[in-house]
């Protein structure tokens, strides 16, 4: 049977957007029957079906319409696995929370927010290199350098796993060779990165590859999200993942062929040796590897280049095609041919090494420069940033809006979360390779030769004082959990007499309860008390709690390089206890981190609250790390803006054929729905109106990313729904803000939520959750607390709605113009 869709553009639409839990457009629309009338499974636009036009709730004078992109950050559990990329994600999400980011640093450039940006995409390559270096260090080390060595004939030293199991190859009489070993184990490194290359160029396929429509006219952008070069990284995305390929590449290369060098502990001293240079084998092992090291420098220049990661202003005349047939394309087929070229040298000719015992050579100086070079970037960081947050400090034009988290610092914060979950992943890797494979042992470390079946496998000192530092840090947080736990249980006896207040005129019973007033029921009282206390302490004591925990992480490593410096490595590798306690930690946590992953995609309501982080990271397009989880912003926002000029139709047209907009967002939705408002500035004020709930913008994204959602930039979103008047008075502005107290993520914008009920300013408009105090008549259970869900069923939402449409938003403002 044929079911009938309106596709009207007239009058009004209500283009719904939803938030982090990836709602379904059937939940998005009240309705069971969908159709898709633009986009594709992963985003589209979704109107209602009815079994005909006469039937139908949706006409010629007001529709809904839903978006939904829940296909960009929601599937199945193997998307868990993309939070192993936290690391690329935080250290991408840092560039964002710079607060020099503002238009007028952007037309008159401020040394310092350049340097942090070379500082940024240095860091975020070598945090590549971190991966990198890691399964260098399990498989290509542990498996074919030291137990490669202890399974050949020659070799005095027990085997792998006892010579038994899966390593059984290294014993195979045509791989018996050192370099032959190496090869064979560099696939790992080169599985990892060919992977992290097919995922970054899907995603940029998806998302970043959408066209940005033009700007009407050269538009004067006012704050940074009105920018549309923002959304248009298909270019510089393209470059950086080039770079970052190509560089992974070339570091596999370097360590399959440095070990094989006459003298390798020299270090890059032996390239010296004309004995590696001597026509032969040895002349084609040391040409591969210089071109590797080369390419390395060449990487980080090309990285520090800014024109790297420029991204221009979309214009109709748009190249894309031939710049895509650059050079860029090749550099990382010429990675994968030096890994190539390496590999067919190492395996040349049969043979061991001269030196086969210890660990691979250039490894552990490679690491523990490559740690000095990434705490020297990240002091670089937070000395900009100290001298930045000293000399701006403008007046917000909103002086109720939250000051910036941690004092300003939080790039400089974030920044090193990343740095911090990376290395913590390369040194579980190492440690938990060689619990496999071996006894753990430090080279520092005296003890020798295990006995029974057990052979030691060499790690790196970086790697135990990492795993040590780890369990510290999850003691710490343990406590701070308590501790913000306790504090939020104590802010609960001053929610109840807020309750008490706000139920205070309902008698729930005197005919539906029994008679018995609202005071007269404690526990359901301290119910709601709770709730709300909860909600409301999430956001301030986490961000809190976040903040001591990175400052006391801060302190660890400052101690640790100390420590690790003078009384030396042997302080923490000399106690097996922990390193073992060390390695069990860092086995949880990796664990931990895929079980949380899979919960956000299985479990909804461990989504809305656990997912808010990652939609947030993922929201920002990718400006310094190309290999982050995808940005669903490139992809949405473009999407909306062309969909949005299609409803509102055409300047040219009469009026009578042009529509009006209701964008209506509910949580991550809302952060979408402001920057299409400020990209839309030509018609936001005629033709569009906002309305937002569950909110996030006030509580999260003016605290974290200040430079993109300061009181300038809320004024200046206001005021573009302003048809008429000052655009500085929240008054006339045509949005809405719809929170609760028991929303966890969601709040306020403009006006915290007073102790009286009503405010100063139209725009928020504080919901009561639960709905009722007491049980309702013929209902055995008390009204439940939604929270952060179900906006759409508190009679506000649709009043709001019906208010937009007939103009009575602004208030005292009939005549606007609608239909």
């Amino acid at each position: 049977m044929d079911l009938y869709v309106d596709s009207d553009t007239k009058g009004w639409t209500e283009l719904r957007v939803h938030g982090v839990s990836g709602t379904p457009p059937e939940s998005s629309l009240e309705h069971p029957l969908v159709e898709c009338v633009a986009g594709d499974k992963e985003a589209g636009f979704y109107r209602r079906q009815w079994e005909n036009e006469t039937t139908a709730h949706d006409t010629k004078e007001f529709r809904r319409e839903a978006y939904s992109w829940g296909g960009l950050t929601s599937g199945d559990g193997q998307r868990a696995l993309w939070l192993l990329l936290l690391p690329f994600m935080f250290v991408n999400m840092a560039y964002y929370t710079d607060p020099g980011h503002t238009v007028q640093e952007m037309r008159k450039p401020d040394w310092t927010v350049g340097f942090r940006g070379w500082v940024q995409r240095v860091l975020a390559f070598s945090l590549t290199a971190t991966y990198v270096l890691a399964a260098v260090s399990a498989s290509v080390d542990l498996i074919g350098w030291q137990c490669g060595n202890a399974a050949v004939p020659h070799s005095t030293g027990k085997q792998c796993m006892g010579g038994t199991g899966w390593l059984q190859w290294l014993q195979y009489s045509w791989l018996n060779a050192t370099g032959r070993h190496l090869t064979v184990a560099a696939l790992v490194p080169v599985a990892l990165i060919a992977l992290l290359w097919y995922l970054g160029n899907k995603t940029w396929e998806v998302a970043e590859v959408q066209r940005v429509p033009q700007s009407s006219g050269d538009p004067r952008n006012e704050t940074p999200l009105e920018d549309r070069k923002l959304w248009n990284g298909r270019e510089p995305v393209r470059r950086l993942r080039a770079l970052h390929v190509a560089g992974a590449f070339a570091l596999t290369a370097v360590f399959l062929l440095a070990p094989l060098l006459k003298g390798p502990e020299r270090g890059p001293g032996a390239l010296t040796d004309s004995a590696n240079w001597t026509w032969g084998v040895h002349f084609f092992r040391t040409l591969p590897l210089v071109l590797a090291l080369a390419t390395v420098a060449f990487v980080v220049v090309m990285v520090l280049r800014s024109r790297t990661a420029e991204r221009p202003r979309p214009r109709t005349d748009d190249p894309a095609g031939r710049r895509e047939r650059d050079a860029y394309r090749l550099l990382p087929w010429a990675g994968a041919g030096l890994v190539l070229g390496g590999g067919v040298a190492a395996s040349w000719t049969s043979g061991n090494v001269d030196s086969p015992a210890g660990q691979l050579p250039w490894e552990v100086a490679w690491i523990h420069w490559l740690l000095v070079v990434q705490l020297v970037l990240l002091a670089f960081l937070l000395f900009s940033q100290i001298r930045r947050h000293r000399d701006a400090r403008a007046s917000s034009p909103l002086p109720e809006l939250p000051r910036p988290a941690w004092h300003g610092l939080a790039l400089t914060g974030a920044a090193f979360l990343g740095w911090g979950m990376a290395q913590s992943l390369a040194a579980g890797l190492m440690l938990r390779t060689a619990e496999i494979l071996g006894t753990p042992v430090a080279p520092s470390s005296r003890r020798t030769q295990q006995t029974g079946e057990q052979i030691s496998m060499l790690v790196p000192d970086a790697y135990f004082w990492g795993g040590a530092g780890f369990t510290l840090l999850i003691v710490f947080a343990g406590v701070l959990l308590l501790c913000s736990w306790r504090r939020i249980c104590r802010a609960c006896r001053g929610f109840m007499e807020m309750v008490h207040e706000e139920y205070g005129g309902e008698e729930s019973g005197s005919k539906e309860c029994g008679g018995e007033e609202t005071r007269s029921d404690p526990r359901r009282l301290r119910q709601i008390a709770r709730s709300w206390a909860r909600a409301q302490s999430v956001e301030g004591a986490g961000q809190r709690a976040l903040g001591v925990f990175l400052s006391l992480a801060a302190v660890v490593t400052v101690a640790g390089v100390f420590l690790f410096w003078r009384p030396g490595p042997r302080l923490v590798t000399g106690h097996p206890t922990l390193t073992l306690v060390s390695n069990l930690a860092l086995s949880a946590g990796f664990l931990g981190l895929l079980w949380a992953g899979r919960q956000a995609y299985r479990n909804p309501l461990f989504r809305r609250t656990v997912g808010i982080v990652w939609d947030i990271g993922t929201f920002w397009p990718r400006a310094t790390h190309p290999l982050a989880p995808p940005c669903y912003a490139e992809r949405t926002v473009p999407d909306l803006l062309v969909r949005l000029d299609f409803l509102t139709g055409p300047k040219e047209a009469p009026p009578a054929d042009r529509g009006f907009v209701i964008v209506s967002c509910h949580s991550q939705g809302t952060v979408v729905g402001a920057a299409l408002v400020l990209q839309s500035a030509a018609k936001a004020g005629t033709r569009i109106r906002l309305l937002t709930y569950g909110c996030p913008l006030t509580t999260l994204f003016v605290r974290f990313f200040p430079a993109y959602f300061d009181g300038e930039s809320l004024e200046r979103l206001g005021g573009l729904l302003t048809p008429e008047g000052p655009p500085a008075d929240p008054h006339r502005w045509c949005w809405r803000n719809l929170y609760r107290l028991s929303d966890p993520i969601g709040g306020w914008v403009l006006e915290p939520p007073p102790k009286d009920p009503g405010g100063k300013l139209p725009i928020d408009q504080r919901l009561l959750d639960p709905s009722h105090f007491g049980r309702r008549k013929g209902n055995p259970c008390y009204p439940a607390t939604l929270g952060h869900s179900h906006y759409f069923a508190d009679p506000a939402f649709d009043e709001t709605v019906q208010a937009f449409r007939e103009g009575t938003i602004p208030q005292g403002a009939s005549d606007l113009p609608h239909p």
